[in-house]
Formats: structure tokens, C-alpha cells, sequence
């Protein structure tokens, strides 16, 4: 009965119409028109088939030094140490032993590296295209001329590059987990993209392709609007004064705050799920001539989407209830800006720690798979971690009920105004 009671008054608030709006709004504009392109079978000898992730040395090697010297010459290194972006800036004493690395690379010494006064990063600017319009061009960076000797063999190099990873704190571009996708981008061949093909018709059924770019979308916004959802409920419930109705019943603490919880994932998620079905009925619409799994999309939706659910409405619910709304959504704010906003990999990107997890594309099959680990262990992690906030939400309320928490919270206001 009370399960009941909580979903009709999210349906009926205006929090759960907004989230509804948003959600199928995102995924008509997003995910829509990318479901209406078949996958289509590589042609032989065309001019481009795009690029694949291969370990190469030979073209991995200056690439990675290059990034190493780029990133020592602007003073910082982009890492994922938690899976969140992170601007690395190094005292004098590691930025030294990156030096010493790169010279023992390439011979190039700390002095010609802190005297080169040419130095730029490189970046996208716009050209002329002749016809009165502009197109964007890549400029590349300009760095000091590096030689990178016979000598050096590739065993140690990558010990090297481990040893950078190490010094900048861990998740860079040089760590084992990145440096492969990262500086060894490859001319992709007919073969390798008929591979490609191939994998996305008997491994991924066609569907499951989709499946990955649908999650991806999805997974932007359903990574956030839950918080609002669930900070709008309990703060809505202080307005009203109707947790001092609440906290005098004899219910248990733990039955109000789960079947509050498992009401709103169960309503926030089955309009994931009845598009995710919908998704998968369009997509199998466009290959009649194949073997397609029809309940791909559903199925990645409840271990890739879920978990985002799962976290942001924990977290709204704990935070509001024991400070605010603002700050509840503030927090969420803050994770999911970082997770989406700062990470520029669209597709394998995919870190231990990722929130919102991202593949935007429908094909790199085998990037996904690279990270599966990686994949695996967020979804995870998130989800045992929004039980643990739910777990830490039973606690507040029940000391809201003996009325300890509002004693602390008070005290605390009154400390500070004083």
C-alpha cells in the first residue's frame, strides 16, 4: 500500500513530468536519427575505412614522446587517477624525473626543453575553404625535433612510459590501459573493417551495437535528473511538514526510506526500459534479412543505465535529507559535469570510475570489449554504492526520529551564524 502511495505522488509532481519530457525528448533528438542509418557492409578498395587501435612501436613510440614532451612544455598532464578528468600539476622534483625520461628517450636535456620558447599546443582553427565558408583544421603542435634512438628498445620504452604514469599519479595517457588507443592510431584496412562488420553481425546481433549507442545517450541524462526527482520528494515533504507525520508512525525507519527508493527508480526506469523496447523493435525493423536479439537494448540498459539511476537517487534522497535540496543537486551537479563534461573520449573512455560510461558510435566493437573490465567494475562500484548511501539515508532518518539529527543540524546553523 504505501509503495503505491509513493509512485502516485511522483506521478503526479511535476519533477517526474519534466524527467519523463526530458528523457524521451533526449532520445528522439539523439539516438532517433542514428537508428534510422543501417550498418552497412565495407566496399573494397575505398580511400578510407577510418582508423583502428593497433600496437605498433614504430609509430607508437614518437607519438607517445611527443605527448610526454607536449605535456611537460604546458606545465600539466590530463589524467584520470579516479576516473574523473584531472589537470595534473607536478612539483619540481617529479617535474625533473619526467625530464630525465624524456631524455633518456630522445636526448633532448631538461635546459633545451625549459629554453624552448616556441613552443605551442596546437589546436583547431578555422580556414578558408575557397568558397567563401570556413572548415576546421587541425593545427598540429610545435615541439622540439625528436630523435628517438635505435638503441632504444620498445620493451624499455614502455617501462618508461610506466614510470611517466606512475609519476603523474596514475590514469594518464602513458599507463597500459591507454597508451595503445591513445598513441597508436592506425589506418584502418578493408580487412579490419570487414572484421568489424562481420563482429557487429554474429557477435552483437545487429542490436547490440545499437544497444551501446542507445546506453550511451541515455546514460547522459539519466546520470542526473534523478537527483532532481529525489531531492524534490524529501524536500517537499519538509515544506509540508509531512515528515513529522512521518517520523510518529511506527513503521520502520528502513521500509520508508527503501520503498521511497525502489518507487522511484521503478518509475524513473521503466520509461528507459519502454523506449529501450521500442528501440529494438525500429532497429530489427531495419534488418529483416538477419538474426537479430530483439531484447539486446533492454538488457544493456539494466546494467549500463541502472547503476546511473541507482546513484543519482541515493544520492538525492541522503543529501537532501540531511542538508539540502540545493546542495544534493549541487553534489550530482558536480559528478556528473566532470564525468561527461571533461572527458573528451566519446568512445573508449571508459574508466573504473566512470559515471557516465560512453561509446558513441556505432561501431570500435572492439574498443568497447578492451574496457570491458573497466565497464564491468563501475557498474558495480555505482550500484554498491548507491545501497551504501541508501544504507547511510536509514540512519538519518532514523536519528530524525529521535530527533538527534535535527540536534546536530541545528547546532551546526547555530555555530555558524554566531
Amino acid at each position: 500500500m504505501l509503495f503505491f502511495k509513493e509512485c502516485k505522488k511522483i506521478l503526479f509532481s511535476l519533477t517526474f513530468i519534466i524527467y519523463i519530457v526530458a528523457v524521451v525528448g533526449f532520445n528522439f533528438t539523439q539516438f532517433c536519427p542514428d537508428a534510422d542509418r543501417k550498418i552497412e557492409k565495407p566496399a573494397p578498395n575505398l580511400a578510407d575505412y577510418g582508423t583502428i587501435a593497433k600496437e605498433v612501436p614504430e609509430i607508437l613510440m614518437p607519438e607517445a614522446t611527443k605527448g610526454l614532451v607536449k605535456e611537460y612544455l604546458r606545465g600539466y598532464y590530463k589524467a584520470y587517477p579516479i576516473g574523473f578528468y584531472k589537470e595534473v600539476k607536478l612539483s619540481e622534483k617529479k617535474s625533473a624525473q619526467i625530464a630525465e625520461i624524456i631524455t633518456e628517450i630522445s636526448g633532448i636535456t631538461k635546459q633545451e626543453l625549459d629554453n624552448f620558447s616556441d613552443f605551442s599546443e596546437g589546436a583547431m582553427v578555422m580556414q578558408p575553404d575557397g568558397n567563401g565558408g570556413f572548415v576546421p583544421v587541425m593545427q598540429s603542435a610545435n615541439l622540439p625535433e625528436i630523435n628517438i634512438p635505435d638503441t632504444m628498445t620498445y620493451e624499455h620504452f614502455r617501462e618508461l612510459m610506466r614510470k611517466a604514469d606512475k609519476i603523474i599519479g596514475g590514469g594518464s595517457d602513458y599507463s597500459d590501459n591507454y597508451i595503445v588507443g591513445t598513441f597508436s592510431q592506425v589506418p584502418k584496412t578493408y580487412e579490419d573493417a570487414l572484421a568489424e562488420y562481420n563482429a557487429i553481425i554474429d557477435k552483437d546481433k545487429i542490436t547490440g551495437a545499437y544497444a551501446r549507442l542507445f546506453c550511451d545517450y541515455i546514460g547522459i541524462i539519466v546520470a542526473v535528473l534523478p537527483v532532481f526527482l529525489s531531492a524534490s520528494l524529501a524536500n517537499a515533504d519538509k515544506k509540508s511538514r509531512m515528515e513529522h507525520l512521518i517520523y510518529s508512525r511506527k513503521i520502520s525507519s528502513s521500509k520508508l526510506v527503501l520503498t521511497r527508493f525502489f518507487a522511484l527508480i521503478t518509475l524513473m526506469f521503466v520509461p528507459v526500459m519502454i523506449l529501450a523496447f521500442i528501440a529494438s523493435y525500429k532497429v530489427s525493423g531495419l534488418y529483416p534479412e538477419y538474426d537479430t536479439d530483439f531484447l539486446a537494448i533492454p538488457k544493456m540498459s539494466v546494467y549500463w543505465l541502472l547503476p546511473n539511476i541507482l546513484f543519482s537517487t541515493a544520492l538525492g534522497m541522503a543529501v537532501t535529507e540531511m542538508t539540502s535540496q540545493l546542495i544534493a543537486v549541487f553534489a550530482q551537479g558536480v559528478m556528473w559535469f566532470a564525468s561527461v563534461m571533461c572527458d573528451i573520449e566519446l568512445t573508449g573512455g571508459i574508466r573504473q570510475f566512470t559515471l557516465v560510461c560512453r561509446h558513441n558510435s556505432l561501431y570500435q566493437r572492439d574498443v568497447f570489449i578492451s574496457n570491458m573490465n573497466n565497464f564491468v567494475f563501475s557498474r558495480i562500484f555505482y550500484t554498491v554504492f548507491a545501497l551504501a548511501i541508501i544504507a547511510l539515508t536509514i540512519w538519518a532518518y532514523s536519528e530524525k526520529r529521535k530527533g538527534g539529527l535535527n540536534v546536530i543540524r541545528k547546532n551546526i546553523i547555530g555555530k555558524s551564524k554566531t
